[in-house]
């Protein structure tokens, strides 16, 4: 299924460098955009984080998000491979997406690392929004990742830092900050295509990361 998907992407991917398929980056990063205006409708974004990726080509491209949070006063973490098998790492956006160089074994766009997932989500950082990607979904909010697992070791239910908990446990990381600004969980969505919804035979692992919401091309949806 993943070999199916990257070559469906690596397709539209084609495309987009000849123009044809720039409708669906934009209707991503709009889609996005427009959850980030649900959570501060006056747009006044001091003081407000998000955690989002930097795509690789044929993956939904969240730049133009990304660089329109910065332009009005938020900021924005990405993740930072330091070490296959282990935890993501991350770092802030000091300037427009356009500066970050590709680094790694993947190539992949990213800051300097500086935080922990423990760090990033501490009360006093802890991001209101959190963008991770994925090559679909399936029922429940099963998550196909790219297979790396570094999602599942950094958020999942027996990661570094959980997103969400066993129903017997308090979730260890609720993205709650305590300095009076916000109290409410961080809003969490998967990102992918329409096409890479409801895909079958995904099945829940304990340790996986598990997304309730996805934003596509066609607007969010909700993973039942």
């Amino acid at each position: 299924m993943r070999k199916r998907i990257r070559s469906e992407r690596a397709a539209r991917a084609a495309a987009e460098a000849e123009s044809s398929g720039a409708e669906y980056v934009s209707s991503i990063a709009e889609s996005a955009w427009q959850v980030v205006k649900s959570l501060r409708p006056d747009l006044d974004l001091t003081g407000c984080s998000m955690l989002a990726y930097a795509a690789l080509a044929g993956e939904p491209d969240l730049d133009p998000t990304i660089d329109r949070f910065l332009a009005h006063g938020g900021t924005v973490y990405l993740p930072v491979v330091t070490s296959v098998g282990h935890a993501l790492m991350f770092g802030a956006v000091t300037g427009s997406m356009s500066t970050l160089e590709p680094r790694g074994k993947w190539g992949i766009r990213e800051p300097s690392p500086s935080l922990t997932a423990s760090a990033l989500l501490a009360a006093e950082v802890a991001p209101d929004l959190i963008f991770v990607p994925a090559l679909g979904f399936g029922p429940g909010g099963a998550r196909l990742g790219n297979g790396g697992g570094f999602y599942d070791r950094t958020f999942g239910p027996q990661g570094e830092v959980p997103l969400s908990g066993a129903e017997d446990e308090e979730p260890l990381a609720d993205g709650a900050r305590t300095d009076g600004e916000r109290t409410e969980p961080a809003s969490i969505y998967g990102v992918c295509f329409s096409s890479e919804l409801n895909l079958p035979g995904l099945t829940i692992e304990p340790w996986d990361l598990q997304i309730s919401q996805a934003v596509t091309d066609h607007g969010v949806h909700t993973l039942d």
